[in-house]
């Protein structure tokens, strides 16, 4: 029996993390308006609440927004059987079929059996390919794909201003109580109708945390998606080459301490190969703390490499390169495919 497919994050099932974000705002926003606002003095409470309650209604907005909207493929067929053939590679029963240019360049997912766009993936949580595949958020419970990146892009702006609002007003509260001339201590009571200075410095304190653990996550994310953006990287294409690039890494180290199979080294060769993969581990380590690279045989050995390709001479392989192959005095040993090469195929297969 096939997989249903989803069509957006407002279909279940839904994940904790997205009904997380259904109590935890508009608990946030509930805090502000009948806790924090009405201690404030009348000139500040009113600017404050109206700017604070405009970021949250974009917030929702463009979550909601996000959500409901279908990134799908567009050469998607929008009814019938997922792995059936009553359909001509996706195109003949595709209601968007003006969304696309007949040169645009496909490929076929196995999965939903028909020609999809170049960037699209298919996502395993939603069953189905998206156009441009950024990645499947777990907050909204929907994949990002070209549909709906931009919306999702603004729900972390507006997010990172309403907390940040929230935050600062708490925090400025509990200073004003603490080192203030007690107005803030005056209008708590007021409201309240009680001596409750020590209640609402607590349960500010407690919305304070909460404010900077959401601040923390979700201002890495922002920063993330703005780099993303500037290299012109989605964010499936970033694991992908990062996997590549740690891949290539461990390669290399494993070809600069392997040990060497020419019998005339010895245990010289050995003690040799030692004092190598100290260079390479602590080398590594001052590159990636604290940028120096002198120290890095991986550098010195890609600034070999770019300087003979420069002068247009064959790779540099001494025995200890990183070529094509381990050197071993004589000859160069084949490297084979390694292990995350092959899953890398096997999930392009999977995700194509």
């Amino acid at each position: 029996m096939d997989r249903v497919r989803r069509v957006n994050g407002l279909e279940s099932p839904y994940t904790p993390a997205q009904l997380s974000t259904w109590v935890y705002l508009p608990t946030l926003v509930l805090e502000f308006l009948f806790f924090a606002s009405p201690l404030l003095p009348l000139a500040a409470s009113v600017p404050c609440s109206v700017v604070f309650v405009i970021s949250a209604a974009a917030s929702a907005y463009y979550g909601y927004t996000a959500m409901s909207t279908d990134p799908a493929d567009p050469r998607l067929p929008s009814q019938g059987p997922q792995h059936g053939h009553d359909h001509d590679n996706g195109h003949e029963h595709a209601p968007n079929a003006g969304l696309w240019g007949p040169n645009e360049p496909t490929k076929q997912c196995w999965l939903c059996d028909v020609q999809v766009g170049e960037k699209s993936m298919h996502c395993k949580f939603c069953n189905k390919c998206v156009d441009q595949f950024d990645h499947h958020c777990m907050w909204l419970n929907t994949c990002v794909g070209k549909a709906n990146y931009a919306y999702f892009f603004r729900t972390m702006v507006w997010i990172t201003v309403m907390l940040s609002i929230h935050g600062a007003i708490q925090l400025a509260l509990v200073l004003d109580i603490y080192l203030g001339n007690g107005g803030s201590e005056m209008r708590a009571e007021d409201w309240f109708n009680a001596d409750a200075t020590l209640a609402v410095v607590i349960v500010m304190c407690v919305f304070i945390f909460m404010d900077l653990v959401a601040l923390s996550l979700i201002l890495q994310l922002l920063l993330f998606h703005v780099r993303l953006q500037k290299e012109g990287l989605s964010t499936y294409q970033f694991i992908v080459r990062d996997n590549k690039r740690k891949r290539e890494q461990a390669q290399q180290e494993i070809e600069l301490v392997a040990p060497e199979t020419d019998s005339g080294y010895g245990e010289g060769g050995e003690e040799g190969r030692t004092g190598d993969y100290m260079r390479l581990r602590y080398g590594g380590l001052l590159r990636q703390s604290c940028g120096i690279t002198c120290c890095d045989p991986l550098e010195k050995e890609q600034r070999i490499e770019a300087d003979a390709r420069e002068a247009g001479g064959p790779p540099v392989a001494n025995g200890k390169g990183i070529g094509n192959g381990i050197g071993n005095g004589h000859h160069n040993v084949p490297v084979r495919p390694s292990k995350g090469e092959n899953e890398e195929s096997k999930e392009a297969e999977e995700n194509t």
